[in-house]
């Protein structure tokens, strides 16, 4: 009889396994043993992803600039390049109405407008990517990556022989090849150096011997982790329709709201230094923690709730490492990196939004 064997595990997930899973850098809360989680530690979670977030974000750009090998002789050429481009923007944007001119400060009056005027275009762009009873294209394409994404992230928390969100609680032991690969991982080294130690009549057979070890470990991995996949098909199945329905149903008559909410909580009426039709670049920080700290705070709590209430009309169908697992900030954290970057991408193609060099290079892949 075959036996189901899950996805291959992405780098970071195989190198979890030799090791406990780093603390996210806010706390986060864990679900209580009934499957509930009060709206004070929801909004803790979003910040937790959040956090998240924005140490991927600094950690990935920092990467992508540490790669990039340059000479004075180059230096110069792109800032020239660089220079050329600003002068065509800058004269592109001079050739808009607007109601200064000659690239003067804007006044208090104007900055209002301006203000209402981002508001009223965020608002309308987002209410295209975001449509009632219907996922965009491009929305429903991130929703099954964050699906993909979710699976990943569940079997590497079911390799964990901890539960998520301490470090002193160990998981009940509910198959006899879980408890087998947990004390193998505990003393994987030991064992590999006991084998080292002994005298052998080839080579061969202590490469053989270690191969043998892994092989173990690998059929033990894929057989305890294969007899969660119905458990795990289970949640993503309501990981979608929480999704789905956040898009389609809870966010998009809040367009405006987040829209007025962002533009305010950046300034991004003080960021302007004449009128423009666009977020500019040097903008983009603000705008970013703004609006992926209100889109968090509002789908960590609705998609919580989604999920934790089918769990607890399961009737103890999940078991409470899968509780405490819905409360993984990473889960949201991936929602958030997928989803944001879209609606990123859709702003700059549609000439909203400036993005910084590096960032465009990082959606691109490099």
């Amino acid at each position: 009889m075959s036996k189901p064997v899950p996805p291959p595990l992405p780098p970071r997930a195989r190198k979890a396994t030799a090791a406990a899973p780093p603390a996210p850098p806010v706390r986060a809360p864990v679900p209580a043993a009934d499957g509930t989680m009060s709206t004070m530690q929801k909004l803790l979670l979003a910040d937790a992803a959040l956090a998240l977030r924005d140490e991927q974000i600094a950690a990935r750009v920092v990467h992508y600039k540490a790669e990039l090998a340059t000479s004075p002789e180059l230096d110069r050429i792109t800032e020239q390049v660089v220079a050329e481009l600003q002068e065509l923007q800058r004269i592109s944007r001079a050739s808009l109405p607007g109601p200064v001119s000659s690239g003067a400060p804007l006044s208090d009056r104007d900055k209002a407008q301006l203000e209402i005027e981002l508001i009223q275009s965020l608002k309308t762009m987002l209410s295209r990517v975001f449509r009632k009873d219907k996922l965009a294209s491009v929305i429903e394409r991130k929703v099954g990556e964050a699906s993909k994404r979710f699976a990943r992230l569940f079997f590497e928390s079911e390799l964990h022989e901890k539960l998520r969100g301490s470090t002193t609680e160990i998981k009940t032991m509910r198959q006899a090849e879980q408890a087998l690969y947990y004390a193998l991982m505990r003393n994987q080294d030991s064992v590999v150096k006991q084998l080292e130690s002994f005298d052998y009549d080839s080579p061969e057979l202590l490469t053989r011997s270690k191969e043998m070890l892994a092989e173990w470990m690998k059929n033990l991995r894929h057989e305890f982790l294969g007899r969660t996949t119905p458990e795990l098909n289970a949640l993503v199945s309501l990981f979608n329709e929480g999704l789905t329905k956040f898009f389609t149903h809870e966010l998009p008559p809040s367009t405006g709201e987040l829209a007025w909410e962002v533009v305010k909580e950046a300034r991004l009426r003080d960021a302007q230094t004449r009128a423009g039709y666009k977020i500019a670049a040097n903008a983009f920080p603000a705008f970013r923690q703004a609006f992926e700290r209100r889109f968090l705070q509002r789908l960590v709590p609705f998609a919580e709730d989604e999920m934790l209430k089918k769990v607890r009309e399961s009737q103890g169908k999940f078991r409470t490492e899968t509780i405490r697992f819905v409360a993984d900030p990473r889960i949201f954290s991936d929602v958030c990196e997928l989803v944001c970057d879209a609606v990123y991408d859709y702003l700059y193609n549609d000439g909203f939004l400036d993005l910084p060099p590096d960032w465009r290079a990082r959606l691109r892949g490099a």
